[in-house]
């Protein structure tokens, strides 16, 4: 009985030894729930990511659809001084100014247009597994993302100055 009480104590030994170590599989079942619990946070800010990136890109669509309202009625408005040549006439700067800001109008919604697209990449790439794993890849997404967002406020400053300027080339244009 000795020898096997020796035994057990030694595998007793053993076994805590192996177990201070962090060797075995004790050490692996415990750091799954850690990765599993780090790869589910990482899905989730990316889905948050995702979603910002939807709302700046509905902002992006409406930019574009303000810009293209303002061009269509600066073409209207250059059309009806067109048609009255008597008030082209006596109107040639305003005529000037309004084709200068319908071109602006055109490149805006262009540049909305081209922005979307890029916004829906960048939405594409956020969407690949790999993305949500690599957490320099996933800032770098995110900070790109904030740019543009930012750059969709830019462009609604930009377009609130452009429809002051319509409205008021549009009332000066009434009082001559």
């Amino acid at each position: 009985m000795g020898d096997s009480r020796m035994r057990a104590r030694r595998l007793l030994v053993l076994g805590a030894a192996v177990g201070a170590l962090g060797v075995g599989p004790v050490t692996a079942a415990a750091q799954q729930p850690g990765r599993m619990m780090q790869e589910h946070q990482q899905q989730m800010m990316m889905q948050q990511q995702m979603q910002r990136l939807s709302q700046s890109m509905d902002r992006m669509a409406k930019i574009q659809e303000r810009a293209q309202t303002m061009e269509q009625f600066m073409a209207q408005e250059m059309e009806r001084l067109h048609q009255n040549p008597a008030a082209a006439e006596g109107n040639a700067e305003q005529l000037r100014n309004q084709e200068r800001l319908h071109n602006m109008a055109q490149a805006m919604n262009d540049g909305a247009q081209e922005m979307h697209r890029a916004m829906a990449q960048l939405r594409t790439m956020m969407g690949e597994p790999g993305a949500a794993a690599n957490g320099d890849v996933q800032r770098d997404m995110d900070q790109l993302r904030q740019h543009w967002d930012d750059v969709a406020g830019q462009m609604e400053e930009s377009l609130q100055i452009m429809e002051r300027l319509r409205d008021r080339l549009h009332v000066s244009g009434e009082g001559k």
